[in-house]
């Protein structure tokens, strides 16, 4: 599995445009796991092929697979290439497609997308990726995402409740480009380190930046017993594989959250600079640390709630949703 965070591509689109509801309503998408990223689905215009879309908390627009953008006729001959920052590298080219209609569920909304090569996606399971769902649409609501519970929910802005279970954005004064990513503090149980998280359900396992590695105590120079190296390394949509290594993480807390220790990644991808948290302990909160707890982040991602689902853990893509 690979970390697919795209940042800082909202210059490049236009927000979607759509018809104000006649009242408030909330918006049922079902949700399934594929190769271990959220995924959802999305029609376009009238056909009733779905087309599956991974929903990205951190992507900052949202994508489409060059190979289906060709297929569906969405391609602008008059677009132009343009390169950006993905995770690890600068290599992701992308083009603008044309103005379309879009329905996720019961929303509808009319925009012109960006596209790009996302077959790497597929991963393992050959099951194909038609795009990427960025916070561009997402951050118009106040977003539940329950990967337990398999759907996501678009509810109408201001109807989140905060209580113990949320923080503001860790991240008040942020880039104009970074408005619609969610940071949040937390803590490492057991330890005096804190962290400056960005929720990313887009990426499939949580990545410690190198800062955060060496408040742990964690040594990747082959001296640690508690840390392996990860062959593969980590690539995003490009073709840069940046050095990762692997060590168990003693848990998280935010609040009144809490999740148990896992295996996270160890890799100083350029991410963390773009957000500015190269030298702050730093981590992108990645899809294995919210299989049972219910995401929600706030329209414009001013406030971010971590909740425990109420729904058992789900393993991977239920059959009906194939």
């Amino acid at each position: 599995m690979r970390i697919r965070t795209l940042l800082a591509l909202a210059c490049m689109t236009t927000p979607p445009l759509m018809a104000a509801p006649a009242a408030p309503q909330t918006h049922v998408l079902p949700m399934w796991m594929q190769g271990g990223h959220p995924a959802v689905a999305v029609q376009l215009g009238d056909s009733v092929e779905p087309l599956h879309f991974v929903i990205d908390s951190a992507a900052g627009a949202t994508i489409v697979d060059e190979a289906t953008a060709r297929r569906r006729g969405l391609e602008d001959a008059a677009s132009v290439e343009t390169r950006v920052e993905g995770a690890t590298d600068r290599s992701t080219v992308l083009r603008r497609t044309r103005n379309a209609s879009w329905h996720l569920g019961t929303f509808a909304f009319d925009a012109a997308m960006l596209q790009t090569d996302l077959s790497r996606l597929a991963g393992r399971t050959g099951r194909r990726i038609d795009g990427i769902l960025g916070n561009d649409v997402t951050s118009r609501f106040d977003t539940t995402y329950d990967i337990a519970a398999q759907q996501v929910l678009l509810q109408p802005a201001g109807s989140l409740v905060h209580d113990d279970a949320c923080l503001r954005n860790a991240l008040p004064v942020r880039d104009a480009s970074m408005q619609r990513f969610g940071f949040v503090q937390m803590q490492v149980p057991g330890t005096d380190v804190e962290v400056i998280a960005v929720v990313d359900t887009g990426a499939a396992q949580t990545v410690l930046n190198a800062a955060a590695a060496a408040a742990l105590g964690f040594r990747t120079d082959g001296s640690d017993a508690r840390v392996t190296v990860r062959a593969k390394g980590t690539q995003g949509l490009g073709e840069r594989v940046v050095e990762t290594w692997l060590a168990p993480l003693p848990g998280l807390r935010m609040g009144s959250w809490e999740h148990p220790t896992q295996e996270v990644r160890i890799s100083e991808l350029p991410v963390f600079a773009s957000l500015g948290l190269k030298e702050r302990p730093a981590l992108i909160l990645g899809a294995d640390a919210m299989t049972d707890t219910r995401v929600q982040i706030g329209s414009g991602a001013e406030w971010i709630c971590l909740r425990r689902s109420e729904k058992p853990q789900l393993q991977d893509t239920p059959a009906a949703a194939r």
